[in-house]
């Protein structure tokens, strides 16, 4: 399976959430179909192969708060 990171620094606290690359939000990193992302408050991180190099990337990028998608993420190891 392959996994995108998407970084938002304006949405709360700066948080980096891991998403699988078909999941609704997620578009294969292009974002909500209905009308992808403003890159003002955040930006795609990926593909990455496998949930442990995300998960790898996502540490990496340095921010506090590093949840997962509560979408396609439930269950998630």
């Amino acid at each position: 399976m392959t996994y995108y990171i998407y970084e938002n620094w304006t949405a709360g606290p700066h948080k980096a959430v891991v998403h699988c690359a078909g999941c609704m939000y997620c578009n294969h990193g292009l974002g909500q179909s209905k009308g992808g992302y403003d890159r003002a408050h955040g930006k795609w991180h990926g593909p990455y192969d496998d949930l442990s190099a995300a998960r790898q990337a996502q540490q990496q990028l340095g921010v506090v708060k590093r949840p997962d998608c509560g979408h396609c993420m439930k269950g998630a190891n």
